[in-house]
C-alpha cells in the first residue's frame, strides 16, 4: 500500500514526540502492509513545521528505517492548512508536495470558512498543482454544501478519505458520509492519516476492503484506493479508471 497521509515525523505536531515513535509508527505500517507513506505534517499556525526543513527530516529517518530493516519508503509531504495558504511561496509550496510531485495535500477545515476551499484550488491549479483534499469527510462545511465536494471533484481536485472514518472513530455521522462519498465515486484516496502505533495507528487494508464491499464495488477498487490512485498522485500521472460494478455512479460518470 501507499499511504498519502501521515504524522509519522517526530517532534513537529501532534504526531510521535520522538524518534522510537516515529520508529514504532513505521514499524506498525510496514506490518500492516504500507511500503510508502508520505510524512505530512500539519503545515498551518498551530506548530512550527518549516517546509524547507522537510526533506532533510525525512531522510534522516529513512535513515534510522534502513538502520532499523523496516521496509517503508517514507516520501516528503504536508497538510497544509488553508489558513496558511497565502503564506507560502512557491518553493516552500513545493517543499510540501507529495514526493516531490506536483500534488498538494489540502486540509479541509474544520470550521466555516466561508467557502476558501474553491478559491484555492483554483489558486493552486494556476500555479501548476494539483490538490488533494484531506478528510473532507470530517469537515462541517462539506457536510453542510452537499454540492461542494462533486464540484470540487468535477473542478479537477482529488479526494482523500481516512480510514478509521470508515470504522465510526469520528462518530456515525462521519462515518455515513464517508460511505456515502465513496459509493458515489467520489474518492481517489483512502490514508490512514496514523499519529501513531496504536491509538491513531496505520492499519487500514481490512478496513478499506470492508468499506468497498458495502459500497457494492469490485475487489479491485481497494487496491485503486490504497495503491494505483495514490502512486499516479506520486508520479504525476493521469489516474486510472475508477473500478465499477454495473452502471456508473452518475456523479462519478460526470466527473470522468
Amino acid at each position: 500500500m501507499i499511504d498519502l497521509h501521515s504524522h509519522v515525523l517526530a517532534g513537529l505536531d501532534d504526531g510521535p514526540p520522538d524518534m522510537a515513535g516515529s520508529l514504532a509508527l513505521a514499524h506498525a505500517a510496514a506490518r500492516a502492509g504500507t511500503r510508502v507513506m508520505a510524512a505530512t505534517p500539519h503545515v498551518g499556525h498551530r506548530y512550527p513545521v518549516v517546509p524547507g526543513e522537510l526533506a532533510e527530516r525525512v531522510a534522516v529517518l529513512n535513515e534510522a528505517l534502513a538502520a532499523a530493516r523496516i521496509p517503508l519508503d517514507v516520501v516528503v509531504g504536508g497538510e497544509l492548512a488553508a489558513s496558511r495558504a497565502a503564506d507560502l511561496a512557491i518553493p516552500d509550496l513545493e517543499a510540501i508536495a507529495l514526493g516531490g510531485s506536483s500534488c498538494l495535500l489540502v486540509e479541509c477545515p474544520f470550521v466555516a470558512s466561508g467557502g476558501v476551499l474553491p478559491a484555492l484550488a483554483t489558486h493552486f491549479r494556476d500555479l501548476g498543482f494539483r490538490v488533494l483534499l484531506a478528510h473532507p469527510e470530517r469537515s462541517p462545511e462539506c457536510h453542510q454544501d452537499p454540492e461542494l465536494l462533486p464540484e470540487l471533484v468535477e473542478d479537477g481536485c482529488f479526494v482523500q478519505l481516512t480510514a478509521s472514518s470508515f470504522a465510526g472513530d469520528f462518530g456515525r455521522t462521519v462515518r455515513r458520509y464517508a460511505h456515502a462519498l465513496l459509493a458515489a465515486g467520489l474518492v481517489h484516496v483512502v490514508a490512514s492519516d496514523a499519529h501513531d502505533a496504536a491509538d491513531r495507528g496505520p492499519e487500514m487494508l481490512d478496513t478499506v476492503a470492508r468499506a468497498v464491499r458495502r459500497a457494492g464495488l469490485p475487489p479491485e477498487a481497494t487496491g485503486f484506493l490504497t495503491e494505483d490512485a495514490p502512486r499516479a498522485l506520486l508520479e504525476d500521472t493521469a489516474l486510472p479508471r475508477f473500478p465499477v460494478r454495473g452502471r456508473a455512479r452518475r456523479v462519478w460518470a460526470r466527473r470522468r
